[in-house]
């Protein structure tokens, strides 16, 4: 059997991380590809997380036209914030359904954030062992299910980092080594699957590097606020052994698709330090819009009384239930406010407008009101700054109407406030602003976050000009399937 194409993606990883590791001696299958490749830099758009950056891969256009921007979607009739797969999102058509579509054979596994639809010549499994799933596996054919039990059944870590307490270095290491059993049990499933027929064109794709990057950062790096003698003692570099246990599927995987196969490999978007104000998101849009004095938003009242009530050991458990009696208590607030806050990626802070003609409660007419808007929100944002440093928290301010194109502008947020993380050792305790006053942030589990980074490396010869942007990686992988060198 053979394997003309070989898609590998992995999720959250860094590329100066693997380079530097590669530097020092480590990672040799993926320095075997990387020195065979077109090694291309990938950028991702502006304010951007994961959920646009593999979306964007899978059909070859910006957010403006997919409309993924994250896990949770804004509802304009209802005024909800839902998961992707219950929202109204636009209808895309992956690469991958339309070479399936013409005939070729392709598999696909764990892309990254995809809504999966069936495939006429091949298999996809999506949600099985990747980061924090959002529906159970699912399964086409479903009898591929029944090709996974015999490598994994259940999933320890099924519901996230967050869908347990992590507060000991054993239940720690517990989760380093489901992780790692999870990549093993892949790459051998995936090289099952590579043996059991011809395949056009064969994808796998691994969330590990995403999983250890936003929870063990701290400890890759002694001088981290956060790092801890005790816990680096036991559980010693975490992301650089998940990128050995990657390494070894790479070459695994590389290994048996055989000689002659073409491969491509997708990685990102990276991970740097944690830093983000989106905790003090929906307080700032509150005081932007109605002022300091205004009383608190509904959701902010929900927030607080939660936090009074529920000792922190105990919220993790009701975390999911929180959100939830969250985002209904801020439905009927939304409605009446000019805009608010909703959520994003960690590295930007979003916002809608309550748009005329858009939201079912529309107040701001587009035009030269929403630009008046626009501007506010934007003088407001940048107005505020990080005590501890004195310097601006915000880096820019992408207005999607202007920033983007695409038929499917409106699904997305009008704007997107991207925190600046440079010159700063972490998070901000708090933020100030000389006319909005000062706002607490909360501190987060999490303590790395994506960058704006990625890189696709090819072996097909096809792989030519300017490849710099999520989408522009979709044709050179197509056409190599439909036969180009």
């Amino acid at each position: 059997m053979t394997v003309k194409n070989l898609f590998l993606g992995f999720d959250g990883a860094d590329r100066a991380f693997i380079d530097a590791m590669i530097a020092d001696g480590e990672l040799p299958a993926f320095k075997r590809l990387r020195d065979t490749s077109a090694v291309h830099h990938i950028e991702n758009d502006p304010a951007m997380g994961a959920a646009q950056f593999w979306n964007s891969a899978s059909i070859g256009e910006g957010p403006g036209h997919h409309g993924h921007h994250f896990y949770m979607q804004f509802k304009p009739d209802t005024y909800d914030v839902v998961p992707n797969h219950d929202s109204s999102l636009p209808d895309i058509t992956p690469f991958w359904n339309t070479l399936d579509a013409e005939g070729y054979a392709i598999a696909v596994v764990d892309w990254h954030r995809m809504m999966a639809k069936p495939l006429v010549n091949g298999v996809i499994a999506d949600n099985w062992l990747g980061h924090d799933p959002l529906t159970p596996t699912i399964w086409f054919p479903q009898s591929l299910e029944n090709d996974a039990a015999r490598f994994f059944k259940g999933d320890a870590i099924g519901g996230g980092f967050g869908s347990a307490p992590r507060d000991t270095i054993e239940k720690l290491q517990e989760y380093m080594d489901c992780i790692f059993n999870r990549i093993a049990v892949k790459t051998q499933f995936c090289i099952e699957q590579m043996a059991s027929q011809d395949w056009d064109l064969f994808i796998s794709c691994f969330s590990d590097a995403h999983d250890v990057g936003h929870y063990f950062y701290h400890l890759e790096d002694e001088n981290h606020e956060l790092y801890d003698k005790k816990t680096a003692a036991q559980i010693k570099k975490p992301l650089s052994d998940c990128y050995r246990r990657i390494d070894k599927a790479v070459g695994e995987l590389i290994d048996a698709a055989g000689p002659d196969a073409r491969v491509f490999t997708y990685g990102g978007p990276g991970m740097e330090l944690f830093v983000s104000a989106n905790g003090a998101m929906e307080e700032m849009m509150r005081r932007i819009d109605v002022g300091v004095e205004a009383p608190l938003s509904a959701p902010e009242k929900a927030k607080k009384t939660y936090h009074a009530l529920i000792p922190k050991k105990f919220r993790w458990a009701l975390a999911p239930l929180a959100r939830v009696v969250r985002r209904h208590v801020a439905k009927s607030d939304f409605a009446s406010r000019r805009f608010f806050a909703v959520p994003h990626n960690d590295n930007s802070g979003a916002v809608r407008i309550n748009v005329k003609g858009r939201e079912r409660y529309g107040i701001i007419n587009r035009g030269q009101e929403y630009d008046a808007v626009v501007r506010e929100i934007t003088e407001g944002v940048s107005s505020f700054v990080n005590p501890e440093t004195g310097q601006p928290i915000v880096k820019r301010v992408v207005c999607v109407p202007y920033g983007f194109d695409g038929p499917n502008l409106d699904v997305l947020p009008d704007l997107f406030i991207e925190w600046d993380r440079s010159n700063t050792p972490r998070t901000p305790r708090k933020i100030v602003s000389e006319k909005f006053g000062e706002i607490d942030i909360a501190p987060e589990s999490r303590t790395g976050d994506h960058s704006p980074t990625g890189f696709f490396w090819s072996t097909a010869s096809s792989t030519t000009g300017e490849i710099s942007r999520p989408k522009d990686i979709t044709a050179p992988v197509v056409k190599a399937v439909r036969g180009g060198a």
